[in-house]
């Protein structure tokens, strides 16, 4: 039996999935980086372009999941803020605190590379206070202490911003506040953006929900394939063909051609994904629990796995060329995110509450008046 097509894309088996996903992308990138850092010295079969196409992977399920939130009608401008506030503010402000104290104050004797931590007081503070709103990945501005994978989190931001715009405004009004908020993301960042409105676009489109299950499995092995062949273009092809026209800084922007293909390769993949995941229902809701357990830590193993990498070098502790060390060493920090996301992930949905309250009370006394 056919479903019906107004049934969004984002169902309840494709979110346990994609569950897992996000926890595998955040992993991907912590492995990457300890690789980058020199945490483990071992044969490595990827480059930095693995954990920055994960960067791209959430990007597109960013997209898709905020759009699907709000796609139902029942929100409004103030819940779409406070739900954005809620869920980022609990990890970001914590993992800026602790990536300074990281770098002044726990760091080893050992010096680290990558090191972009200055010496005088007003260098911190300005690194502490541009990322604290989120114009930290502006060209020319600098970026937090011992925490460059915060960059994609600026860009996330200005999205959702820029999206809850065009969505709750109507008229003129959105007309200028989407330009106006365009124009103070910059160039660099809404480079990227269509990357993010991949995953929106699968909201607005029946035909990705209409994919034949027998076709599935081909589209999954089309995407892989172009994502390996992804691999040979980007830095050859993509890459020098955007610096050729692309007038300014780029920033965090500078394989934009190539994040989009990536962008588009993994919208594809999630419309393969979705009719496998229906057909497997019953296994995978079975899974749900577990695949919450993992997402429910992945946002703070993104922003607190970069100081405790360099944590552990500036103390001496390396993988070398072991694998088994290094497999170790990934798994702590992995637990080790897992025990900060009490005091970070876990406490969004209390922080929520507590400006759902607040706001509760203001329009009451509104009412009042």
């Amino acid at each position: 039996m056919s479903r019906p097509a107004e049934e969004p894309f984002l169902t309840r088996p494709l979110s346990v999935v994609l569950d897992f996903v996000r926890f595998g992308a955040a992993l991907l990138v912590v492995v990457g980086h300890a690789v980058q850092l020199g945490l483990y010295h071992g044969d490595f079969p990827f480059g930095v372009r693995m954990q920055h196409y994960c960067v791209i992977v959430f990007f597109v399920l960013s997209g898709l999941v905020i759009s699907t939130s709000v796609l139902g009608g029942r929100s409004s401008l103030g819940c779409y803020a406070v739900a954005r506030i809620s869920r980022i503010l609990p990890v970001a402000i914590p993992a800026l605190i602790f990536s300074t104290l990281a770098a002044y104050l726990l760091a080893g004797p050992s010096p680290v590379r990558m090191d972009n931590s200055p010496e005088d007081a007003l260098a911190i503070t300005k690194q502490l206070l541009a990322p604290l709103t989120f114009i930290s990945a502006w060209p020319g501005v600098a970026g937090p202490v011992w925490n460059p994978p915060y960059w994609s989190l600026c860009y996330e931001v200005w999205y959702y911003a820029i999206f809850a715009l065009a969505a709750f405004l109507r008229g003129w009004r959105r007309a200028v506040a989407v330009t106006l908020s365009c124009f103070a993301a910059g160039g660099a960042i809404l480079l990227l953006m269509p990357a993010w409105l991949f995953g929106v676009a699968l909201t607005h489109a029946p035909a990705a929900r209409r994919l034949p299950l027998a076709l599935a499995p081909l589209v999954l092995v089309a995407a892989g394939w172009a994502a390996l062949a992804l691999f040979e273009i980007d830095r050859e092809v993509l890459n020098p063909m955007l610096k050729a026209w692309w007038p300014g800084d780029a920033e965090w922007s500078e394989w934009a051609l190539s994040d989009l293909a990536m962008g588009l390769i993994m919208t594809v993949a999630l419309v393969g994904a979705r009719p496998l995941a229906e057909a497997m229902a019953g296994p995978v809701l079975r899974l749900g629990a577990a695949a919450k357990s993992l997402a429910g830590f992945s946002f703070t193993l993104y922003l607190f796995h970069w100081p405790l990498i360099q944590l552990l070098r500036s103390w001496g502790i390396e993988a070398g060329q072991s694998f088994t060390a290094f497999t170790a060493l990934i798994g702590a920090i992995v637990l080790a995110c897992a025990a900060i996301s009490i005091l970070t992930e876990r406490q969004a949905p209390r922080l929520r509450r507590w400006m759902d309250e607040r706001s509760s009370a203001g329009a009451g006394r509104v009412a009042r008046a």
